[in-house]
């Protein structure tokens, strides 16, 4: 899942359909701000969006998700020349279509389960690829603090029982000048191409974020951020 080839895609959509980004937005009833922002490929619409957007310009979600319409196969001429071989390479063709057509996305919403954090997410999955991608981290109670930070790291780990696995990490983000965690927040998004998960175990699963933020005293703040996905759908 690739937020820039998502947000071209919307993008191609839009122009095709005559649309402005301001006449978009009205349609969606969001700002023109989060139309530019999926557009440049800065974030992706939540999953209720996505499907208003689908439904908008009347492709499936699949297509959306991959940022692009099928290609179709195309057939040789030269198996008209062998009646026998080419009623033999359509049979093999409806089996191929019908199967490919129905490996439909599983998708989710990633958010947070701590009243403290904001958090916007998306997980997409087949049998064939899975990604998550998680942006827009807020923390909500920074009005209640004034520290400041001059570093912060992001983890994102699975746990299951007393496992933990580790799927995605943001690095060290460094600052000449302290900042508010949101400051720093506002430059975190995880995008994971080869996050594994089924349908099955999705909502079972124990994501969370870990939030480390390094004082101008040198001491280091932990924020742990568990997260929750929405009920399993497929396309």
């Amino acid at each position: 899942m690739d937020p820039q080839k998502i947000g071209q895609f919307i993008c191609s959509l839009r122009k095709k359909n005559g649309m402005t980004q301001s006449e978009l937005a009205q349609k969606l009833m969001v700002t023109s701000q989060a139309v530019s922002k999926w557009e440049n490929g800065r974030g992706i619409p939540d999953i209720e969006m996505l499907k208003q957007i689908s439904e908008l310009f009347h492709v499936d979600l699949e297509t959306l998700l991959n940022g692009e319409e099928k290609k179709k196969k195309e057939i040789d001429k030269k198996i008209f020349l062998f009646l026998g071989l080419g009623i033999l390479v359509c049979i093999v063709l409806v089996f191929y279509f019908f199967f490919q057509n129905n490996q439909g996305f599983s998708f989710s919403d990633v958010v947070s389960s701590n009243e403290s954090f904001s958090i916007k997410g998306v997980a997409a999955y087949s049998d064939e690829q899975s990604s998550i991608f998680i942006s827009d981290i807020v923390y909500l109670d920074e009005e209640n603090t004034h520290e400041e930070y001059v570093s912060i790291e992001c983890l994102l780990y699975e746990a299951d029982g007393n496992v933990e696995r580790k799927i995605g990490e943001s690095g060290i983000i460094q600052s000449d000048k302290v900042q508010s965690l949101n400051e720093f927040l506002k430059q975190i998004e995880f995008h994971i191409d080869s996050f594994e998960i089924s349908c099955k175990n999705l909502s079972e699963s124990n994501l969370y974020l870990a939030i480390h933020a390094l004082t101008k005293e040198n001491k280091t703040e932990t924020y742990i951020v568990p997260l929750e996905l929405t009920s399993c759908m497929v396309h």
